[in-house]
């Protein structure tokens, strides 16, 4: 069904001591959708992801992927396999995420005797292959070391790497942000392509608002812990109804746009920073 759900959390609360990060966040993502979690840094954007994906565990609410509950910490290896064939997250930094020893193939192969065991070595030769043409990663860069390859080739691999696992979720920290533009483009427009071509959906983390109108569904717009509006991504972008919200939009450089440039910083002793 079109509108079946894969992802639904309830409730959602973290709090590190005092300091509450997620307060009673709720949202649903159906299979096939894309939604995005949009704020600025520190509006807990990126708390909710890793509740999502396990990284932290809820204070209060409920989180059900695929059907199961998860809102406590996974028992054991095999339930923390069984979570991670049905979720999984694409880092901000692949360079940070990816074994710097290893090669594209032996990352995503390694996944793939994680999550699929019933697979032999030519399957598994035979899905890094399938891989890696899905991202667009040619036999010399799947050779490739990390240090080897480009920001935007780097990244492709930690997709592939997430898609080896067969996640029916995969969530995307500003996963893009670190890219030139013309390399976020070809990012976005893989990962556009993917969802054309597979059953899969995402939920996007990310400050930038170009960024979530060209391949996400439906945000949440968060502000210190909370969802202050939510709805379709244009009818949002385009037609603010919050305060916060249009601030965020106002943000945005538009063309012919230049940065101010404002007074210099002074140091304590007075003299020019």
């Amino acid at each position: 069904m079109a509108d079946e759900l894969v992802l639904e959390a309830t409730g959602l609360r973290k709090a590190f001591g005092d300091v509450v990060a997620v307060d009673g966040v709720d949202l649903a993502v159906p299979r096939r959708g894309s939604l995005a979690i949009v704020g600025e840094s520190g509006s807990g954007k990126t708390t909710v992801a890793k509740m999502i994906v396990g990284l932290e565990a809820p204070t209060a609410g409920t989180i059900v992927a695929c059907g199961r509950d998860r809102s406590a910490p996974a028992r054991g290896a095999k339930e923390r396999r069984r979570r991670g064939g049905e979720v999984q997250i694409v880092f901000q930094d692949p360079y940070s995420s990816l074994d710097p020893r290893h090669s594209a193939v032996q990352a995503v192969d390694e996944v793939l005797r994680l999550h699929r065991p019933d697979m032999d070595k030519g399957a598994r030769a035979a899905r890094v292959a399938e891989l890696g043409e899905l991202v667009g990663l040619d036999e010399r860069q799947l050779r490739a070391r990390p240090r080897a390859l480009s920001g935007g080739q780097r990244q492709r691999i930690a997709i592939a790497r997430a898609l080896a696992a067969d996640p029916q979720v995969v969530i995307l920290d500003e996963s893009v942000a670190a890219l030139d533009v013309s390399i976020q483009a070809q990012i976005l427009n893989l990962l556009a392509d993917i969802r054309e071509r597979t059953d899969i959906s995402y939920i996007l983390i990310s400050h930038d608002l170009a960024v979530v109108r060209q391949i996400t569904d439906e945000v949440i717009v968060m502000h210190r812990g909370k969802v202050v509006e939510r709805g379709g991504t244009a009818d949002v972008l385009d037609h603010p109804r919050q305060p916060y919200t249009q601030l965020l939009r106002a943000s945005v450089p538009r063309p012919g746009w230049k940065p101010a440039r404002g007074p210099r910083a002074t140091t304590e002793e007075g003299s020019v920073a």
